[in-house]
């Protein structure tokens, strides 16, 4: 016991006597030092193994340390850049995005253009939206007058009122001023008064079609379209009754109508300059209804009230 104590005591020099002994006898007997050359470089690098990690992990954290200290600006200035990067990168995107939806409406609109052979067509803009009125970007340089009718490929907007030389206000369906000549396209029922108008002073999004005889078949779901006596192309498009007529007195009914075009979500509009007649017109005997222009409104002075001058 106490020779194992003393042993573990003294275990570097025991140690190297051994190795000694071991040298000494590998000299004198020949033999090679293979087995003591891994000996030695295996107890070597177990006791040097902890302090190269050490090392390694001060040298790591020293640079570390470094980088933080004297490469912060550095750091800053690429991750500025990197960002600056991503909002360019974001808006070239969102940019693309939009050239793509701009140019898939003009191709719809040059192929509502080319499917309309007998409208003469002005395209334009909406430069502004307020209170049931567009302003586009058409006057009377470009041949737009009042009465003129407004519509897209989905439906009849409104009417123009007011025409400056490079712009014109448009009165949509919403607005109490445009008021449409309609009939129900299912059975060509004209109302007695026959016109789409604004519900109210509030230029909410359902129209109203008043004067409705109490015996005639109207229906939710029935399109409603413009009427031969109307400013627009007669069967074009208003919109759809949207909920059962009710009774506005004991001959009449009167119907809510979603209009077919959301005036507020508009981008571009088409001014209708000019549109020939149906064949069914042209072979209708002469009258004052047939007589009518469905394009153009009627020469009216100036003085007589807004409703006058466009109602049909």
């Amino acid at each position: 016991m106490n020779i194992a104590r003393q042993i573990g005591e003294h275990r570097p020099v025991v140690v190297l006597i051994v190795l000694v002994a071991l040298s000494l006898a590998s000299l004198i007997t020949g033999a090679e030092a293979t087995f003591i050359h891994v000996a030695i470089k295996r107890a070597v690098s177990l006791t040097v193994y902890p302090f190269l990690k050490v090392k390694h992990s001060v040298e790591k954290a020293a640079d570390y340390t470094f980088n933080l200290v004297f490469n912060y600006d550095a750091v800053h200035r690429e991750n500025a850049a990197l960002r600056q990067n991503v909002a360019t990168l974001k808006a070239a995107v969102s940019r693309r995005a939009e050239l793509h939806d701009e140019n898939r409406r003009l191709r719809q609109m040059m192929d509502f253009m080319r499917s309309q052979p007998r409208l003469t067509l002005e395209p334009a803009a909406v430069i502004e939206s307020y209170k049931g009125m567009l302003r586009i970007d058409r006057g009377s340089l470009h041949g737009i007058r009042e009465s003129m009718a407004v519509v897209t490929e989905d439906g009849v907007v409104g009417v123009v009122i007011e025409v400056d030389a490079v712009s014109a206000v448009v009165a949509t369906l919403h607005h109490p001023e445009c008021k449409i000549g309609a009939m129900v396209m299912r059975n060509r029922l004209r109302a007695y008064d026959g016109v789409i108008h604004a519900s109210g002073s509030d230029l909410s999004r359902i129209c109203t079609m008043d004067y409705i005889d109490m015996k005639n078949d109207v229906r939710v779901g029935d399109m409603v379209v413009a009427s031969p006596e109307s400013l627009f192309p007669s069967g074009y498009p208003i919109g759809v009754v949207s909920a059962p007529p009710h009774e506005s007195g004991s001959l009449w009914k009167t119907a809510e109508i979603a209009p077919a075009v959301d005036p507020y979500r508009l981008d571009a509009v088409f001014v209708v300059r000019q549109a020939m007649p149906e064949p069914e017109e042209l072979a209708a005997p002469p009258g004052p209804v047939a007589a009518r222009s469905p394009s153009k409104a009627p020469e009216l002075p100036d003085n007589r009230p807004i409703q006058e001058r466009y109602a049909p």
